[in-house]
C-alpha cells in the first residue's frame, strides 16, 4: 500500500471509530457553543457595547480550547484501546500516522467550525461577512492547519504520561500564540474593516511560514516522540527504525519480541531463552 493508501485507511479508521461514538465531536461542539453563548450574554449586558474589535479573540480562544478538549479525549481513546500500539506495530512510516492523525484533527476542528461559525456570525456580526468571506477562509484553514500539526505531535508526546490533561496545555499554549495573535487580528481586520486577502497577506504569510515549520520539525521529530510514548501491553514489542537504524525496546514478561527490518516484522528470542 502506498503512502496516501496508509494515511487513508489511518484517516478512514479514525473518522469511522468517532462517528461511531461521537464522544469527541459533542464535546468539542457543546464547550463551542456554550462559549459563543457565555460571550454573548457576557459582553452584551449593555446595549451600546461595541463588539467589532473583541470578535477576533473570542472566536479563536474558543477553537484553541475546544480543539485542546478534543485532542485529550482523542489520544486518550487511543491509548485506552491501544490503537497506537497496533499502528507502531505495523510497517507503517512514523511520519505517515502523524499526517493522517493531523488531517483526522484538521477535519473534526473543521466540522466543529461548520457549526459553530454560523451561531458566532448570528451573534456577534452585524453585516456585510460575505463580502470578507474569502478572507476569513484563508485564516481560518490557515490557523486550523497550524493548530492540528502542533497539537498532534505534542499530544502524542504528553499521551503517556500520568498529568497529560495538564502537560498538553502547557506545551501547547506557549507555542501557539504567535499564530493565535496573527489568526486573531487577522480575523478582527476582516470581520470590523472588512479586509481582503490583499490587507491581511502579511498575517497570512506569517502564519503559512508557522505552519511550515511545525509540519518539518514533526516530520523530523514524529520518530522520537513514538519513542517517548510506551504502554505496558506492547512495550516488549515495540520496535522504531530512526535512520536505517533498528531500535528494539526492552522485553518483558513471556512476549516474544520482534524487529522491524526491512518492512517485515522478524521473530528475535524471547526472554526466556536470555
Amino acid at each position: 500500500m502506498s503512502g496516501w493508501g496508509q494515511i487513508g485507511a489511518i484517516l478512514r479508521k479514525d473518522l469511522i471509530r468517532e462517528l461511531r461514538t461521537r464522544d469527541m465531536l459533542v464535546s468539542m461542539a457543546l464547550f463551542a457553543l456554550l462559549a459563543m453563548v457565555i460571550f454573548h450574554w457576557a459582553f452584551t449586558v449593555r446595549g451600546d457595547t461595541d463588539l467589532t474589535y473583541f470578535t477576533g479573540g473570542m472566536l479563536w480562544v474558543t477553537f484553541v480550547f475546544a480543539m485542546l478538549l478534543g485532542l485529550n479525549r482523542s489520544f486518550a481513546q487511543e491509548k485506552d484501546e491501544h490503537c497506537l500500539d497496533g499502528l507502531l506495530l505495523c510497517p507503517v512510516d512514523r511520519v505517515t500516522i502523524f499526517l493522517a492523525k493531523t488531517v483526522g484533527n484538521l477535519v473534526f476542528l473543521l466540522i466543529i467550525q461548520a457549526v459553530a461559525v454560523p451561531v458566532f456570525v448570528l451573534f456577534f456580526v452585524e453585516g456585510g461577512f460575505l463580502e470578507g468571506l474569502p478572507a476569513f477562509l484563508a485564516v481560518l484553514l490557515l490557523a486550523d492547519l497550524g493548530i492540528c500539526a502542533l497539537g498532534t505531535l505534542l499530544a502524542t508526546i504528553s499521551m503517556n504520561t500520568r498529568s497529560r490533561d495538564l502537560l498538553l496545555p502547557i506545551l501547547f499554549l506557549p507555542l501557539i500564540v504567535p499564530l493565535l495573535v496573527a489568526a486573531t487580528s487577522a480575523t478582527t481586520l476582516v470581520l470590523a474593516d472588512g479586509a481582503g486577502v490583499r490587507e491581511i497577506g502579511g498575517r497570512l504569510l506569517f502564519m503559512l511560514g508557522f505552519d511550515a515549520v511545525f509540519l518539518v520539525v514533526a516530520w523530523g521529530t514524529y520518530d522520537f516522540a513514538c519513542l517517548l510514548y510506551t504502554s505496558d501491553a506492547a512495550d516488549d514489542l515495540l520496535c522504531v527504525d530512526l535512520g536505517g537504524r533498528r531500535i528494539l525496546k526492552k522485553k518483558i514478561g513471556t512476549y516474544r519480541a520482534s524487529s522491524y527490518i526491512d518492512n517485515k516484522i522478524r521473530p528475535t528470542s524471547s526472554t526466556n531463552d536470555q
